[in-house]
């Protein structure tokens, strides 16, 4: 895993433990639950039964070790286990990188175990900000991101980033129903919904090529079975020259088409006059 900047960390132990301060609101079952749960090997703080933070520089196999005896102790709860287990993260050292597994899956521990270690797999892998929001009942399959606000540091492109969660989900359980997918590398984004629309390199190469771009914040592109959109924002109008640059960027990636809408977004300007509408119809 990258080396981490060496400030103190403090922010998110401090935000846990006033939560802990809290403990004494909590039911007697859920306290003894608690104090039970600080006592597994792996877990560094934990305010509530059902909220852990662990090491994230941890083995893989050490992080499912630690997720299942966690998992085991709030299951036993029965009855009065909390709707969702949450395990958050961060680095030694740097407090604003964080990364969180939550899911409202207890009864089957196979699977349970499964999704911890995509989880974990993906930190393993040298991604320093995983996101997994597993699948709640009758919604759908879930959210895996992964996030990098400095590519230089880590080492990791767009296309090296959403290759590695599309891997981490192309074996079984996940390859009959993959979670959505979101990458976010520098200020553009990639998120590609469940049921969805194969991933051309295209809109990789896209993404990169509209981060680079220095009057633009961020360009998100966002495709769905039915429709995709790519929204840009800065800070002021674009110019006829940007607007051009921006629209030869998709035309030469080959990837308008009907079901494709582009849309910028002044954040400076009011909401009626903030948005312009480059390609396709307005959002």
């Amino acid at each position: 895993m990258r080396y981490i900047r060496g400030v103190v960390v403090i922010a998110l132990v401090v935000t846990l433990a006033g939560c802990a301060a809290q403990e004494g609101e909590q039911d007697p079952a859920s306290v003894a639950a608690m104090l039970e749960v600080e006592k597994v090997p792996g877990v560094l703080v934990a305010p509530y039964e059902n909220l852990v933070q662990i090491d994230p520089d941890a083995p893989e196999d050490d992080i499912v070790t630690t997720a299942l005896a966690v998992r085991d102790i709030v299951d036993g709860m029965g009855e009065g286990r909390p709707r969702e287990l949450a395990i958050v993260a961060v680095y030694p050292g740097d407090p604003y990188v964080q990364t969180k597994f939550s899911t409202t899956t207890y009864d089957d521990a196979d699977r349970f175990a499964d999704d911890v270690r995509l989880w974990a797999g993906l930190l393993d892998a040298g991604f320093t900000e995983v996101s997994y929001v597993t699948a709640t009942e009758g919604v759908g399959p879930g959210t895996l991101a992964v996030f990098s606000e400095d590519p230089g540091d880590a080492g990791k492109t767009m296309a090296e980033a959403y290759d590695a969660l599309e891997q981490a989900v192309s074996e079984p359980p996940y390859s009959d129903a993959p979670p959505s997918l979101y990458a976010s590398v520098d200020r553009a984004s990639i998120s590609n919904k469940s049921g969805r629309v194969e991933l051309g390199e295209g809109w990789i190469e896209l993404s990169e090529d509209l981060a680079s771009l220095d009057y633009l914040s961020s360009a998100r592109i966002r495709l769905n079975p039915d429709v995709t959109w790519v929204s840009l924002t800065g800070v002021t109008d674009l110019t006829s020259e940007q607007t051009a640059q921006i629209m030869a960027a998709l035309t030469n990636r080959a990837v308008l088409g009907p079901a494709v809408n582009v849309i910028y977004t002044n954040v400076t300007a009011l909401p009626k006059d903030g948005k312009t509408t480059l390609y396709g119809v307005a959002e």
